[in-house]
């Protein structure tokens, strides 16, 4: 079981408290019984004062001791060897006193010049130690009762573990239901997270809503001005209409990728083995770069498991960057990470500042983008079990992507 848990500490707890009343019920009872050997004690005092003044011992006496004969023949069977005795001291010529236990009972011998007394104390073995026992029992029955209640109270939080966990995953709910009712912390906190689910499903599916319906009635004017753009008779507010209108072009196109990525917490559920090489040429396709001036050394059976759409995107942006950013872009692999790597200046910041949405300052501001790739980047590869890095050497920005997945 894991220390940090706090059922572990609960069992550490209750394993203590266990211990320490045990331990304490074993002390109360060698107090008891040292209590009772020392009236025993006393009372064989008095009965050896009664034998040297009167030279016997009379009944008033042993009763108003609590004290009993034990018959010959019983006093003969009892007295063994074997068995736990106790010697008290006395006068060592004459008189000699000692205890003797047998089956949970006590038992004084005295032994005088011509013979042994054997006397039974007639202490009620239930009524002294019924009070004690009683006792123990309460106090370990208390925390048995305790320790369950709290098991049972505690034992949710395991439901509400595992339902956070599959809120994680993007799986359905499953113990919603049976926190309705509790009125205890843990419950009040299952159901204020329970509702704060609701609620953010409710702000997710409005907001993917309105990008959506967003972006389809602005998909449509942007393609249109494109055309009227086209057909405009003079060439510089045809070049200028044309730059504006591709610049909406690529933010509508980032901002569906966006949209693609937040709408569920596992977008790229279909995996499969991939071959990096033919992921890189395709990406060099839709930059229509086709490989031209773009350098490719990856092993031609380098493959990975991963969502084919996804990947293209992460390796189509990385080499974009490459292009706008640097100079001399290449495409490589090392260890398992794949490296996308051109000749450029080393970023003015962190890697992190330049993985946040609408950060557009790569090593000079540009044009021709929003900021999107490289969070989009981060995202996927999150999204994949896998990191995005960076470094600089040899006047050369490398990007890494990797590990690489290699099984599914």
């Amino acid at each position: 079981m894991n220390r940090h848990s706090i059922f572990f500490k609960l069992n550490l707890l209750f394993a203590t408290a266990l211990i320490v009343t045990l331990i304490a019920g074993g002390l109360l009872y060698r107090q008891l019984e040292h209590r009772d050997r020392m009236a025993l004690l006393l009372k064989s005092r008095l009965i050896l004062q009664e034998l040297r003044r009167d030279g016997q011992l009379s009944d008033t006496l042993l009763q108003a001791l609590d004290l009993e004969r034990v018959p010959p023949a019983r006093a003969a069977r009892l007295l063994p060897r074997n068995g736990r005795q106790t010697n008290l001291r006395g006068h060592k010529r004459r008189f000699a006193r000692r205890l003797l236990h047998r089956g949970g009972e006590v038992y004084l011998l005295i032994r005088m010049p011509r013979e042994r007394l054997l006397l039974h104390a007639r202490q009620n073995t239930l009524r002294r130690y019924l009070l004690p026992g009683l006792l123990l029992g309460a106090i370990l029955l208390i925390l048995s009762l305790s320790y369950w209640a709290l098991r049972r109270t505690l034992s949710p939080m395991r439901r509400l573990e595992e339902d956070i966990r599959r809120y994680g995953r993007g799986e359905p709910l499953r113990y919603a239901e049976r926190f309705r009712s509790g009125e205890d912390e843990i419950s009040r906190i299952a159901r204020a997270f329970y509702d704060s689910v609701e609620r953010l499903k409710r702000y997710g599916e409005a907001r993917r809503l309105f990008l959506r319906n967003l972006l389809h009635e602005l998909n449509t004017p942007v393609t249109k001005g494109k055309l009227l753009a086209e057909l405009s008779q003079e060439p510089r507010t045809r070049r200028m209409l044309g730059t504006i209108f591709q610049r909406l072009s690529i933010l509508l196109g980032e901002l569906v990728e966006v949209e693609r990525i937040a709408a569920g917490s596992e977008p790229f559920a279909e995996r499969e083995e991939l071959n990096v090489k033919e992921l890189a040429r395709e990406a060099c396709r839709r930059l229509y770069c086709e490989a031209k001036g773009v350098g490719m050394e990856i092993p031609e059976d380098l493959t990975l498991f991963a969502d084919r759409e996804a990947m293209v995107i992460v390796i189509k942006n990385l080499l974009d960057n490459a292009r706008k950013y640097g100079r001399d872009p290449h495409i490589g692999f090392e260890g398992d990470l794949l490296v996308i790597r051109s000749l450029g200046a080393p970023l003015k910041r962190p890697l992190e500042h330049y993985t946040e949405p609408f950060r557009q300052e790569y090593a000079e501001p540009k044009e021709e983008g929003f900021g999107l790739g490289l969070y989009i980047v981060r995202e996927i590869l999150e999204r994949h079990g896998m990191e995005l890095g960076y470094r600089h050497e040899n006047g050369e920005n490398l990007f890494t992507v990797g590990p690489l997945n290699r099984e599914g």
